[in-house]
């Protein structure tokens, strides 16, 4: 086996799958980064720093292969279909496999020149046209690109910011700074009040933005480094049998346990508070460290901890963030915010609550005020809904960590949160982007599910009880997906879309399989003659026209049900939209109406 290790540009990358020479094992799992991590993989590019390594073969056996996954999200499309490559192919046509990174690859194919869009934000106007930011004797940008953008969003910014999707700014690259303006950016200059002056200043960031992307983010060769490995197949099995059951790398936990080990034996303490708290798991131990480290050194980075953090603290502090962990978890389920503690999109999320709780008068929840608890509810569903703790617009997770423990403190103290920091938090949806999720855990479909069922209840479909989290619960197709198969054909755009979010409801697992492939009117029929009180049910679910649902006439109509669905949804969304907009202008009085 020989291993190299040379750096890849992204237009190299591009250019090899381009040209038939980067493919994936034909065993290698689907693509599921969602948006938000592509949206940090770029911020990250665009911010300098080091993206990872890529692991590339050239198998010397026989191998079946496969494309990225290019579909459109949310769609049910065949999968890229796999082919069989010879030895020979490989060391002729010089082909790659990508053994590791192939999430990073294709997300940055997907965005670069695939399906996914990805828009770059410019720093707000204001900034953009300071002396700071721009030298008006000699009308030149004093700043590198890394300060003049501002961050990526997959959602359209507010129409006070200047954008370009990546990929129109990757079409671009090669074309005319006069072709490049009028298409991409002069329509969105038409749409700002401010003076021509001004507007030639943006268009010069604009420019020097398509420079800066053509050589130093196109071609940057410091962000990946690669590892080609030329295998035989006892190697390469080798490779992933070790990889996947020893891990390449020591985890964060297992060195926080070797540093602190003479003072408190960390992986003892962790297995103990498992045993005694009924909310406490390991997947808390990340959390729990960063939180302790916040209290005793006011950071949660985990260079703090490397360098900062000690047994003592340890010592101080571990028992009663665990125990108050455990009860805040247990707070958010008895008062129905969620319905299952496990399935929380950030876990990192809790650490701000438990800042609440612990900064409350008596460390009791019932002390809190309403309208402390109104303004603690709106930044908990919110901020699953705009990803505030998955990177990307909002920058680093950990800055986020700090900053809202620090805001949920002062908020327990009676502190109240201004309007620039309620105007971080967007509430954005749309038809077209509920349809074309298809994720069980998406954070924006938990969000409005935990949301809706904080409202009301969720109900069986076969009797009117409560839905059981403590026993299985499946995600229900209303339109089951073999119905929409047998029914418009694999082909179909209703069997494509028929994953979608609007589509879905939460009941308990055996009542989900004796549903089966029926339609919606033939189970629903059925389920009326045990179930005298379904519409009570069905409208716990948000559904639309029930008496049009039960009858049949949406079963040759799936895109009208589920757009019929989305309105009811929105409706309860519109309550979360109004709230942010009360609070972005300073109104927390009554931020429900």
């Amino acid at each position: 086996m020989s291993s190299a290790r040379p750096t890849k540009s992204i237009e190299e990358l591009i250019t090899m799958y381009d040209n038939g020479e980067l493919l994936l094992p034909e065993f290698q799992r689907d693509f599921k980064w969602p948006l938000e991590k592509s949206e940090t993989l770029f911020d990250s590019i665009f911010k300098d720093l080091f993206i990872g390594s890529l692991i590339l073969s050239k198998p010397k056996f026989d191998l079946a292969c496969k494309k990225l996954d290019l579909r459109e999200r949310g769609s049910r499309k065949r999968r890229p279909l796999p082919k069989m490559y010879s030895e020979q192919q490989f060391e002729v046509d010089d082909i790659y496999t990508i053994l590791d990174g192939q999430q990073r690859v294709t997300s940055i194919y997907r965005t670069i020149k695939g399906p996914d869009t990805i828009n770059l934000l410019f720093k707000d106007i204001k900034t953009l046209l300071s002396e700071d930011y721009y030298d008006y004797e000699n009308r030149q940008i004093r700043v590198s690109y890394d300060e003049y953008v501002d961050g990526f969003d997959s959602n359209r910014p507010d129409e006070k910011t200047l954008f370009i999707s990546l990929k129109d700014l990757y079409e671009a690259r090669n074309s005319r700074e006069t072709p490049f303006l009028d298409e991409y950016i002069n329509p969105i200059l038409e749409t700002f009040s401010i003076s021509n002056e001004e507007k030639e200043i943006l268009r010069d960031y604009a420019i020097q933005l398509k420079s800066d992307f053509n050589s130093s983010i196109l071609k940057q060769k410091t962000l990946i480094s690669v590892q080609l490995l030329d295998m035989n197949i006892e190697k390469f099995c080798l490779y992933f049998e070790r990889s996947n059951s020893q891990g390449l790398t020591l985890s964060f936990t297992d060195i926080i346990t070797a540093k602190v080990y003479t003072e408190f034996n960390l992986r003892k303490e962790i297995i103990e508070s498992v045993d005694k708290y009924t909310f406490f798991n390991e997947k808390l131990v990340d959390s729990t460290v960063r939180y302790i480290n916040y209290l005793a050194n006011n950071s949660v980075t985990k260079r703090s901890i490397l360098k900062d953090l000690n047994g003592t603290h340890f010592i101080k502090y571990w028992p009663e963030t665990v125990k108050d962990l455990s009860i805040v978890q247990g707070w958010l389920l008895e008062n129905r915010w969620l319905f299952n503690i496990e399935k929380i999109p950030y876990k990192t999320m809790l650490l701000p609550i438990l800042s609440f709780y612990q900064n409350l008068k008596h460390k009791e929840f019932s002390q809190a005020t309403q309208m402390q608890l109104d303004l603690l509810k709106f930044w908990f569903y919110g901020s699953i809904i705009d990803t505030r703790y998955g990177g990307a617009r909002h920058g680093s997770t950990n800055v986020v960590i700090k900053e809202d423990c620090d805001i949920m403190k002062n908020l327990a103290q009676g502190k109240f949160p201004d309007k620039l920091y309620w105007q971080k938090i967007r509430i954005d949806y749309s038809f077209e982007e509920f349809k074309k999720i298809d994720s069980n855990s998406n954070a924006k479909f938990m969000a409005l599910s935990y949301y809706l069922w904080h409202k009301k209840s969720f109900k069986n479909l076969n009797n009117i009880a409560d839905v059981s989290f403590n026993e299985k619960v499946d995600v229900h197709h209303i339109f089951p997906s073999d119905y929409l198969e047998k029914e418009f054909g694999k082909n179909s755009d209703e069997f494509d879309f028929s994953d979608t979010i609007l589509n879905k409801v939460r009941i308990n697992k055996i009542e989900n399989i004796k549903i089966g492939n029926k339609s919606p009117k033939t189970y629903l029929t059925e389920l009326k003659e045990i179930n005298l009180e379904i519409h009570k049910s069905l409208n716990s679910h948000s559904i639309p026209n029930i008496d049009k649902l039960i009858k049949g006439d949406y079963d040759l109509d799936f895109f009208s049900f589920i757009k019929d669905r989305y309105k009811v949804m929105e409706l309860n969304l519109n309550e979360l939209k109004n709230a942010s907009d009360r609070l972005g202008e300073g109104n927390d009085e009554n931020i429900w109406g």
